[in-house]
């Protein structure tokens, strides 16, 4: 009795020890996933972070969705009793569902809508700080961090490279060089956050301000120099 007694403590104490092994194991195990985040500059969102502010929470979740290769959105939004916003989503920019927009139903436009869920709650306290009460990390599609510069909400351009583009333009410089000589300044195009439509959408604006701008003037030119010629010379209305 008593070696059965010995046995049956000894089988407990196996169990409890194999247990708080496997417990120590995922332990390091999740300090070793946070030190690897914290050592490439990630931030992952939890529920229960403060933030100070609006712009904070969008920069770090925005900033994780880009590592991580999808987009984001602000979606539902709610105010408290005085007409104030109170709560508010981020989501990923797939969430929702597949609406056709499309006129013909014979070429229906593709949706790239998948009613992902993946997205953070978060609540603004009355000073402004922001708490995340709710995360959900698990998407229903494919991520591709070496695409997120192409996601609508990571591309910008700054008045920097707006004032290359249209002083390299008037220079004569083809888009396509202006474009390369962009990406060699930042270290390769994968640096870029804008893409060589962006810039080519942006030239034909300017061009179309420029030329508007220069109309006027190269008209009033025009009559100012008939008029020194032939003194005649009138507008009529």
């Amino acid at each position: 009795m008593e070696l059965e007694h010995v046995s049956s403590e000894s089988s407990k104490n196996g169990t409890e020890a194999g247990t708080s092994s496997l417990e120590t194991l995922n332990k390091e195990r999740e300090k070793i996933l946070q030190s690897e985040d914290s050592l490439h500059g990630k931030v992952v969102p939890k529920a229960g972070m403060i933030l100070n502010s609006e712009e904070e929470v969008y920069n770090m979740y925005i900033e994780f969705a880009r590592q991580e290769g999808f987009g984001i959105t602000k979606r539902s939004t709610r105010s408290g009793e005085d007409g104030k916003f109170k709560y508010y989503t981020l989501s990923c920019v797939r969430g929702g569902k597949r609406i056709s927009t499309a006129k013909n139903d014979f070429n229906p436009r593709p949706s790239t809508k998948t009613n992902c869920q993946a997205k953070i709650n978060v609540i603004i306290g009355n000073d402004g700080c922001c708490t995340i009460s709710r995360v959900n990390l698990e998407h229903n599609h494919a991520l591709s961090p070496h695409k997120s510069r192409f996601q609508k909400c990571n591309k910008k351009m700054d008045g920097y490279v707006k004032r290359r583009l249209e002083l390299n333009d008037q220079a004569g410089i083809g888009l396509s060089k202006n474009f390369h000589s962009l990406a060699i300044e930042s270290g390769g195009y994968e640096n870029l956050t804008y893409t060589e439509k962006d810039c080519r959408n942006y030239i034909v604006k300017a061009r179309q301000l420029r030329l508007g701008f220069g109309d006027a003037q190269a008209l009033g030119n025009y009559f100012s120099r008939m008029h020194q010629r032939n003194s005649n010379f009138f507008l009529y209305d």
